[in-house]
């Protein structure tokens, strides 16, 4: 389903910043010790550590695999399609934008929920046995609590890159999240490959930057197309990001619209821009594309970092989304702020 209007775009955008992206170095669920029977899988059960949507830890026992998965976060969606388990995927919401190109063929299959989040009466209906989303939408006025969806016996997972916690580290978001994936489906092995790839591929882009003379400072600005902008603060995945690229994160303590006055308060060495392409939200706007947004305001022609033509693009779904995209998206800030380095 395309997003046809600026109504929709600001609803997504309003919904994907009431989250607080955060994570603290936790060591992975320890299966609960059970005897097995014969022919049962000796992958189960296994209890996985999560929370509720107030950040308060949560444990859930799986006896098996789910085969009735419903997700409200499109980048769980595209770690199931990446894992090739869209076979488990009962329904799912539309993309925050163009999904990876791989999966493209195999998201546009998918059923859909009408809107991003289902009514409590549809969820009920469609007897999911898991339920994987944001923290906003686990509580009473949304979808329901992560406790009264255990009563039922329905299992909740909320991306663990969406949760509010005290230190921001990927090994609490991006590992966690295909961790606890591999232990729930049963496909751990995949999963720790990836994680492998995904710490060597870090390892790699930190050696990089370790010893550059001088951090470059990067402002994060997410365009509302009406003269306005919003920060994000240093509680969102995409602090971490840029840290983790070797740059320094400024603007970053409240996340909060601005006025183009506001935003030359800031002398950043980069900008990095969340672009969404109002015309047509199922595809991403090129660097060149989104680039041009910024240099078409004359108010912000005097920055320093747009004079310098120092603008990192990244699309909105790629900021918000938690999963397989993350590393790839640290790669291109690296890259782009320290070319010298990766020649």
């Amino acid at each position: 389903m395309k997003i046809r209007s600026s109504h929709l775009l600001a609803l997504l955008l309003a919904l994907a910043l009431t989250v607080i992206a955060g994570c603290s170095q936790t060591p992975p669920a320890t299966p609960v010790e059970e005897t097995s029977m014969p022919g049962q899988d000796s992958r189960y059960p296994v209890t996985i550590t999560n929370a509720t949507a107030s950040g308060q830890s949560v444990e859930y026992t799986y006896r098996q695999p789910p085969h009735r998965v419903v997700i409200t976060h499109p980048g769980a969606t595209e770690l199931l399609l990446e894992l090739g388990l869209e076979d488990r995927i009962l329904t799912t919401v539309d993309p925050y934008g163009a999904p990876l190109s791989h999966l493209a063929p195999a998201y546009a299959k998918l059923p859909r929920i009408h809107g991003y989040v289902p009514s409590l009466e549809e969820l009920i209906e469609l007897q999911p046995d898991l339920i994987i989303g944001w923290p906003h939408h686990f509580t009473d006025t949304a979808l329901g609590t992560v406790e009264s969806w255990h009563e039922r016996g329905i299992a909740t997972l909320i991306v663990p890159g969406s949760l509010s916690k005290t230190k921001l580290t990927l090994n609490n978001t991006v590992y966690a999240f295909l961790n606890d994936i591999g232990k729930i489906f049963g496909v751990q092995e995949k999963t720790d490959r990836y994680i492998q790839d995904y710490q060597n591929r870090i390892a790699g882009i930190e050696q990089s930057v370790c010893q550059v003379a001088r951090k470059k400072t990067v402002l994060v600005l997410q365009d509302h197309f009406n003269g306005r902008y919003t920060l994000y603060d240093s509680s969102y995945l995409i602090s971490l990001m840029i840290e983790t690229a070797g740059g320094i994160h400024i603007g970053n303590t409240l996340t909060s619209p601005v006025s183009a006055e506001g935003v030359l308060a800031f002398d950043p060495d980069f900008i990095l821009l969340v672009s969404y392409n109002l015309q047509d939200g199922a595809r991403d706007l090129t660097d060149q594309q989104a680039n041009s947004l910024l240099l078409a305001n004359e108010e912000l022609r005097s920055l320093r970092a747009i004079r310098q033509g120092n603008i990192i693009s990244l699309p909105f779904f790629t900021v918000n989304n938690g999963g397989i995209r993350t590393i790839d998206a640290i790669e291109k800030i690296a890259h782009q702020l320290y070319p010298e380095q990766f020649q």
